[in-house]
């Protein structure tokens, strides 16, 4: 049975009131347009039309389902649109895989996110929207790191350990999907901060080997958020020291060069959820855990990663995002085959629908410019 608002306490009809004025009524179609125009500039254009072909599917749900404003979307709505999107999309008449729909809930979480800062939709909206975990059975190693507890660790680093030594370490990870390896070879002279197009350049050279020898070297771009860090970690925090062929490490100890050890140690200490969030998922007394107390037993922890898991979580979003394989081929230091097998979880009809969108932008870059080729 329904209740009417006047038959409701004044106290609570004057909240209901309140929460009401606070939302700005919005169309699924403005929303999604408005959320897509947010993320122009910010990702790439092909990255855009990615995330506007998989929101057609909430918008087919919302018309199914005769929501016309997304000031009623629920967190049941949600719910329902994961099972919809699931079972109801997938071609040919096959389930959705976990990794597919992971990947879409990332990008409808992200718009409940946009859509609360323009008071659209309820500001806790987006808490409501469940991730499917992975498991190796879906194609991909337990490895993988869930991209908001690293934009978690990064915010934690911003905060409380602004262009320390560790997060430098994890900025460089996380924005190059690089081994420690090459993150450890990196000198001061190696890091051009300064310019309008930063950058940093990775080198083979003696003592500082790259797995790949030269064929690893490239030129990385980097934001200018990280560039700053690293140029304020250079500035005011780095020990000063040269090694004995008279050579700046970027990342140095009282003893010289980072070791790669201490590198791996940074990654697995603030992988701990503990540091982030001051709790335990697992129901030890964090005062008493060995792993969260002691870097050199933060490996013991069983939510805590190595290195290659952001290697590997920065890889496989950026496919997921439409990066073109042989742009991260290059940026990465891996080989196309690796990256097909490892990294690329899509099925041949997600494959298949980039490439169309991939060709039909360069066919549309033609045209405008009159050329045939």
């Amino acid at each position: 049975m329904s209740i009417a608002l006047e038959d409701l306490p004044e106290e609570m009809q004057q909240m209901i009131e309140s929460h009401k004025q606070t939302l700005e009524p919005l169309s699924p179609e403005d929303g999604v347009e408005q959320y897509l125009e947010s993320k122009t500039g910010e990702i790439r254009s092909q990255t855009v039309e990615e995330y506007s072909r998989k929101l057609d599917h909430f918008l087919d749900y919302c018309d199914r389902n005769d929501i016309q404003n997304l000031n009623n979307l629920s967190g049941r709505d949600l719910k329902d649109y994961a099972k919809y999107r699931r079972e109801n999309t997938a071609p040919n008449g096959r389930e959705l895989t976990n990794k597919t729909l992971r990947d879409d809930m990332y990008i409808l979480r992200d718009m409940c996110r946009y859509l609360a800062e323009i008071e659209a939709v309820d500001r806790n909206l987006s808490k409501k929207v469940d991730i499917p975990s992975l498991n190796v059975g879906d194609g991909v190693r337990d490895i993988q790191m869930d991209p908001d507890r690293v934009n978690q660790i990064l915010k934690h680093l911003d905060t409380y350990e602004y262009a320390s030594r560790n997060h430098v370490i994890w900025c460089l990870k996380t924005e190059t999907g690089r081994r420690p390896s090459d993150i450890y070879a990196l000198d001061v002279e190696d890091a051009y901060v300064d310019n309008d197009a930063p950058y940093i350049e990775v080198v083979h050279r003696e003592n500082t080997q790259l797995k790949n020898g030269e064929n690893g070297e490239t030129t990385i771009a980097i934001s200018d958020r990280v560039a700053q860090i690293i140029k304020d970690y250079i500035n005011h925090k780095r020990i000063d020291g040269k090694t004995e062929t008279g050579r700046k490490p970027l990342l140095t100890s009282h003893q010289g060069r980072l070791s790669k050890i201490s590198i791996r140690k940074a990654v697995y200490q603030y992988s701990c959820p503990c540091i982030v969030t001051n709790e335990c998922p697992h129901g030890r007394d964090i005062q008493d855990c060995d792993a969260a107390q002691k870097v050199n037993h933060a490996y013991e922890c069983p939510s805590s990663k190595p290195p290659y898991a952001l290697r590997h979580t920065y890889i496989t979003e950026k496919r997921n995002q439409g990066v073109p394989i042989d742009v991260l081929t290059e940026r990465c230091d891996a080989s196309e085959p690796v990256i097909d097998k490892h990294y690329d979880e899509r099925d041949d009809d997600e494959k298949r629908e980039l490439r169309r969108q991939i060709l039909e932008q360069a066919r549309d870059e033609r045209d405008n410019g009159g050329r045939y080729l």
